[in-house]
């Protein structure tokens, strides 16, 4: 089977001719420049034989056209260093309006999104990275979680004003990105669980601004939605405008593929091993941590990847050969 038709048969709850894999994580010196940055994307499909491409690129894509600069990387296991984030004070969140896809780094998103398909043809699977617009926030305090739940308690109306223009652009952007025939959007949550908000403070507050950007991709065939972190509100997230749920088994108190399944015979899951085991297992590690998720899944609807992204400095090239090529025995 060629790469499209492997994910094409997952996705309809099938077992192909073998579970279909990838992987990603962030290349810090590379990902600095459109073309340096497609490039990269493409030797590491390659490298691997990957089904797919998930472009993972640089976080802070997201929120530099907001003021957010960064000093880069020299490292490849260490991330971008923030100089400045725009959002300190309740008040700071009136000034976002959204951003133009002129804007510097959502137009090199497109940029990258051309270059990658040239080089690889049209029967390769493509599938781009958006934060969904709470994760997008979240980036424009620099990470600082408890500061923009204090904002969110305090100042609800100004934050959501936010959201809107958050929301307006990404939806914007993922438009323009159907448009340039991108095969599917990997949107990715860290707040859908409840470490950060309650269900129904997400449900009430956050999943409008989620579907507004998620609904522009309905038309894709290929979409991913990943919830980060620990105790994810998988069940409320069941309906969101996605053919695959991603997430890593292994974090704390989040359920099992088996567990899903017997519940969600036809739910499409990706995931099964998990980043640090990448970095720091063997490869019989490897080997035993995919074979226990085929055995759950027994490798219908199932997509094989790191349950986050890859330590792609840490990690051993034999473990990702590894990965590769465990997918290819049920």
């Amino acid at each position: 089977m060629k790469p499209n038709e492997r994910l094409q048969v997952a996705l309809a709850n099938g077992v192909p001719d073998s579970v279909p894999v990838g992987a990603w994580g962030h290349f810090y010196i590379q990902e600095i420049k459109t073309a340096d940055f497609a490039a990269t994307m493409v030797e590491f499909y390659h490298r691997y034989q990957w089904d797919f491409i998930k472009v993972h690129s640089r976080a802070s894509y997201h929120v530099e056209g907001w003021g957010y600069t960064y000093r880069p990387s020299t490292n490849s296991s260490t991330s971008h260093y923030c100089l400045s984030s725009p959002i300190s004070q309740p008040e700071d969140w009136a000034k976002l309006r959204p951003l133009d896809l002129s804007c510097p780094p959502l137009a090199e998103q497109l940029a990258i999104l051309r270059s990658i398909r040239r080089q690889v043809g049209p029967h390769v699977p493509i599938i781009m990275t958006v934060f969904l617009p709470l994760d997008v926030a979240d980036k424009l305090v620099d990470r600082n979680t408890e500061l923009l739940r204090q904002h969110l308690a305090i100042a609800p109306e100004l934050v959501c004003g936010a959201l809107d223009a958050i929301a307006t652009t990404f939806a914007n952007l993922v438009r323009a990105l159907v448009n340039e025939g991108v095969d599917g959007i990997y949107f990715s949550s860290k707040w859908a669980n409840s470490h950060h908000l309650s269900s129904s403070d997400y449900l009430k507050w956050i999943k409008p601004y989620d579907l507004r950007v998620m609904s522009e991709a309905k038309s894709l065939w290929c979409n991913f939605l990943h919830l980060c972190e620990n105790d994810i509100y998988l069940n409320d997230c069941l309906d969101y405008p996605a053919q695959v749920m991603h997430w890593d088994t292994a974090s704390g108190n989040n359920p099992s593929f088996a567990t899903v399944r017997q519940k969600i015979p036809s739910l499409v899951v990706s995931g099964g091993i998990s980043s640090s085991l990448l970095a720091y297992g063997s490869t019989d590690d490897v080997r035993r941590s995919v074979r226990e998720a085929i055995e759950q899944t027994q490798g219908r609807g199932f997509i094989l990847a790191p349950g986050c992204s890859v330590l792609i400095g840490k990690t051993p090239q034999e473990n990702l050969d590894a990965l590769r090529q465990a997918a290819q025995f049920r």
